[in-house]
């Protein structure tokens, strides 16, 4: 296994037919993705003057991750077809030169710049998912006493999103291991403080407070160590949300979306402060933004979920008993996402509905009431609260 950062190096894009003034599109592309994908702080990216040397169509992608000394290659195509342009995106392995990941971009060519734009977006956020689910496969192919701190982490932040206890002391474990190996790994201490904020949030453990605490205190060692990194101030706004400090919280998610704004995991957690806070407009916006740019994510549940709740704010219970029993159904769900479903039923006058959702929730959490709830969405309303609480009692939590 190559040792460090992962790496990657975005191609001149290939444009198919006669030349035109549109072939321009072929480079403005590939530079826009080296500028945003420039801004991720846990990938190299090889700069233009680099990578735009090699523009001969059929290249062995191997080759050139070898001359290139990087682990990924993004190619692509434009075509114009009449009024239309159509951009296709590849992300390949140039250990094997395996496609991991590609996608397909039409549009009006009048509407270029917008898809442009697009193609920035969606190719930034698959990135942020694909490239670390690679780079834990490969780090699993070696043994424990090889792994460098790099593949320590990605292992990490495979078992993180696995939303269980078990998975979730894993994930502490690589995390700690990378730290260990180097102590100035930002986003390993962002990490961290992910799996204890976790840990709190879903009761992992009899220390609720101590769990925050080291949330927050590994989050602050993450922004010591690296500002400008999205994640650790994605880690800092959630530690300082479930503390309640929904102000503050939503001033770091704020700064994490400046630093990236293709960070859909930033857009969803300022989404759940805003709902929290009762500023629905605001999260819906947030939501919406998440949920375009990554609709295949490990919070994909969350993020329904927070629709679902910003809907029951809004008194919209028909709609918030749609999106609460999606969000419950979708992987990863937890019981607390049962009972924001529960919730929506109960409100909406479905009974029997709401009743099976109780069921379920007692069947995975025993011990699952009120309280246990509102530790974990510190609503600012004590209004809304006491008309969620109702809807709770009536199913005995």
């Amino acid at each position: 296994i190559d040792s460090g950062k992962p790496s990657i190096a975005v191609l001149p894009f290939q444009f198919l037919g006669p030349e035109t003034s549109s072939a321009i599109y072929a480079d403005a592309i590939p530079y826009d993705l080296i500028q945003a994908l420039s801004r991720l702080r846990w990938l190299m990216v090889i700069a233009r003057g680099s990578t735009f040397r090699f523009r001969a169509v059929g290249e062995d992608p191997v080759a050139i991750g070898k001359a290139l000394g990087v682990r990924y290659l993004m190619a692509g195509t434009v075509e114009v077809r009449g009024a239309d342009i159509i951009v296709t995106t590849e992300l390949c392995d140039t250990q094997n030169g395996a496609i991991i990941w590609s996608e397909r971009f039409a549009g009006a060519s009048r509407n270029v710049h917008e898809i442009q734009a697009d193609i920035v977006n969606k190719v930034v956020s698959s990135l942020e998912i694909h490239i670390p689910l690679v780079e834990a496969s490969r780090a699993r192919l070696c043994g424990s006493e090889n792994l460098d701190s790099w593949a320590n982490y990605h292992l990490g932040l495979q078992y993180m999103y696995r939303f269980n206890q078990a998975d979730n002391e894993a994930a502490s474990t690589h995390f700690e291991r990378a730290i260990a190996q180097d102590p100035d790994f930002a986003r390993a201490h962002a990490g961290l403080s992910f799996t204890y904020f976790q840990t709190a949030f879903l009761r992992y453990g009899p220390s609720r407070k101590e769990a925050l605490q080291d949330s927050r205190k590994q989050a602050e060692r993450g922004v010591d160590l690296d500002p400008l990194d999205p994640f650790v101030n994605f880690a800092m706004g959630r530690s300082l949300m479930l503390q309640g400090e929904l102000e503050n919280s939503t001033q770091w998610l704020g700064r994490a979306i400046t630093l990236n704004p293709n960070y859909s995991q930033g857009h969803y957690s300022h989404a759940f402060a805003d709902l929290l806070g009762g500023q629905t407009e605001a999260s819906f916006r947030h939501v919406d933004t998440a949920l375009e740019l990554s609709p295949l994510d490990p919070l994909l549940y969350a993020m329904r979920a927070a629709r679902a709740l910003s809907l029951v704010i809004d008194e919209d219970y028909e709609d918030a008993e749609l999106h609460a029993e999606e969000a419950a159904r979708t992987p990863g769900a937890h019981y607390l996402i049962d009972m924001i479903a529960l919730i929506a039923c109960s409100l909406n006058g479905s009974r029997e509905r709401a009743e099976r959702w109780a069921g379920h929730i007692r069947k995975r959490r025993p011990d699952a009431n009120q309280s246990l709830f509102f530790a974990s969405f510190p609503f600012s309303s004590n209004t809304l609260r006491k008309r969620l609480a109702g809807a709770l009692a009536r199913s005995d939590f």
